[in-house]
């Protein structure tokens, strides 16, 4: 070997670059590797497909106004709007192959040119009735095939006039109640292909307005129907939708929450299935409750269960498989421990294996689980899993009992715990890793109870950014994440955050401050030095968010009003009536690159 030689990084195999680059986000593997060379930017085009503008940190947005979106415009197929869309004014002309836009919560027509699909998140209710007049009735969007509308609150359909639409071929929507699902079904008949909806509430299952036409769905392939309503949608009345407007079904995808017991009927979803001749593929996930009964046999019940799910039709014709499992399986010295007690009602969670959805609700304990397939294993089960929330529902529960259930979720990159009460009396020098976790949430579990979370190795997560966590759990520096850019901080206590120069990356600070009216005191005295103290010790933050609920509204605007008259150093108040956000001028940034 010759030690004289000198490898430089070209000469490294693209293999290899590739390897490093899972270690890193978009925005720093297009900041270190765009505009060096033609080989490089063909290395890394995977990366440049999707671009989200909301994660480019403010002392970067320069350079990639002005360098980098020029130079890999021609490979750009989809871009996420930030809702200040001046923070980042990009020229979409630029972009010759875009074929999506993506925006948080709020939307724009400027940004809009012969586009093929728009996806907006958390849309505002403020919006909604305009937006649905937009789309749904106008013709300005005959190119549009691909819309995605998401709301906490729901669309509603019901008493608007609209056009029958012709050119939409893949609906995603979440939706008020039933009535609304009719609405929008007759008003898509005649084109869409693939429709993903959730239904948010109740409401009675069949259209309030007379059509003159059977409802049709002709050319829908791909149908998913989610509810989370309990009682949304009983099995008898899916069936009959079904089979009367989509008999053309080749993908069949459902997920609810019931006490109808013919959602948990393997024979029931047999004869059901057995009429949709075209149907190739069919998952579900069913969260069935029931109360408990003493007299039953609850071993029989799922017995039954089980033996329904194993007929020729499950096991050898389709080849569908599924795993449950039920709280009654908990034994009653787990229910006693602590005092707690067993309620008056049972969980039972049904799905189709592997779990076919990105997101599950694991308040039941897996480990438990019963499968019609004896070679799946539980982490095969689980693989397609991303979003992870886990409700410990304040049963304490072991630590190590905790892990082997974590362990079965190894490519999630986002996790929320809920009232979690851990059991420590059997201690384990173990830590869990999730390599590919971006997002940790904690939500607050007993005001008694301090959540020690160093059974999660943060340090090691290198794909860790996002944190929100009770005050009082937050880790010292040195066991948290070295890339942190968002931190979340409820239940505060304490105003003393002179650690935050530490977090380097920082780019996002919330607080949720107890007493927030005592803050403006004095002429907000006690808020000016908090907000003073904070970016004083971290000279990169962009963003403080304090979220106010509650707080008395004329004492905050005459803060902000006062707030803003000085802009020496470079930072501006305004407040949305819940939160007061206090962020730093672009400025600010381009005099440290300057600099």
């Amino acid at each position: 070997m010759n030690y004289n030689s000198k490898n430089k990084f070209e000469d490294l195999p693209d293999e290899l670059i590739l390897l490093i680059c899972r270690y890193l986000n978009i925005v720093e593997i297009l900041n270190g590797f765009s505009c060096l060379n033609c080989r490089l930017s063909k290395t890394i085009k995977e990366f440049s497909e999707r671009i989200d503008l909301n994660i480019i940190p403010s002392k970067l947005i320069n350079r990639f106004l002005n360098e980098i979106l020029p130079d890999i415009s021609w490979n750009v197929r989809s871009i996420m709007f930030s809702d200040n869309f001046k923070r980042c004014p990009i020229k979409l002309e630029m972009f010759n192959n875009l074929e999506s836009i993506h925006f948080s919560n709020s939307f724009s027509k400027n940004f809009l040119f012969n586009i093929k699909e728009i996806k907006i998140d958390l849309v505002p209710v403020d919006i909604q009735f305009d937006l649905i007049k937009m789309f749904f009735s106008s013709n300005e969007y005959t190119n549009l095939k691909r819309l995605v509308l998401l709301s906490f609150h729901g669309f509603t359909f019901s008493n608007i006039q609209l056009n029958q639409l012709n050119q939409f071929e893949s609906l995603t929507i979440t939706l008020k109640n039933n009535v609304d699902l009719f609405e929008l079904l007759y008003l898509l008949s005649s084109s869409i292909e693939e429709l993903n909806i959730h239904i948010l509430y109740n409401g009675p299952f069949k259209p309030l307005r007379s059509f003159s036409s059977a409802l049709k769905l002709i050319k829908l392939r791909y149908f998913h129907l989610k509810t989370t309503f309990e009682d949304s949608i009983k099995f008898k009345q899916l069936e009959k939708l079904i089979i009367d407007s989509c008999s053309s079904l080749e993908y069949l995808s459902i997920e609810t929450l019931t006490r109808d017991q013919d959602y948990i009927d393997g024979y029931q979803w047999e004869k059901f299935l057995n009429k949709l001749f075209y149907l190739k593929k069919f998952t579900f996930s069913i969260r069935y409750r029931f109360k408990i009964n003493e007299n039953d046999d609850q071993k029989m019940k799922e017995d039954y269960l089980l033996k329904s799910f194993s007929t020729d039709f499950w096991l050898k014709q389709r080849k569908w498989f599924i795993n449950f499992y039920s709280t009654c399986s908990f034994t009653n010295e787990n229910f006693s421990l602590n005092g707690f007690k067993r309620k008056n009602y049972e969980k039972l969670f049904l799905h189709t294996i592997p779990y076919p959805y990105a997101l599950i609700d694991a308040t039941i304990d897996i480990n438990r689980t019963k499968s019609t397939n004896k070679q799946y294993s539980a982490r095969d089960s689980y693989s397609n899993v991303r979003h992870l929330y886990y409700d410990g529902e304040s049963i304490p529960i072991q630590i190590e009992s905790l892990k082997i259930i974590l362990d079965n979720f190894k490519s999630i990159n986002e996790l929320k715990l809920d009232r979690l009460i851990i059991d420590y009396s059997s201690l384990s020098s173990n830590t869990i890793i999730f390599r590919h976790l971006n997002k940790l949430t904690i939500y607050n579990t007993d005001e008694k109870i301090h959540l020690n979370i160093n059974f999660l190795n943060l340090s090691s997560m290198y794909n860790l950014r996002y944190i929100r966590i009770p005050q009082i759990s937050l880790p010292d520096y040195s066991k948290m994440p070295k890339q942190l850019e968002t931190l979340v901080l409820t239940e505060c206590r304490d105003l003393q955050f002179d650690y935050i120069h530490k977090y380097e990356n920082l780019r996002l600070l919330k607080l949720y401050l107890n007493n927030f009216d005592r803050l403006l005191e004095n002429n907000g005295h006690l808020i000016m030095n908090l907000i003073n103290s904070i970016y004083y010790n971290n000279k990169i933050m962009e963003t403080l968010q304090l979220m106010c609920h509650g707080v008395n509204q004329r004492k905050l605007k005459t803060f902000e009003k006062q707030f803003n008259l000085n802009t020496a150093h470079y930072l501006n108040s305004n407040y949305n009536g819940k939160c007061l956000t206090i962020e730093r001028f672009n400025e600010y940034f381009n005099q440290i690159v300057e600099f």
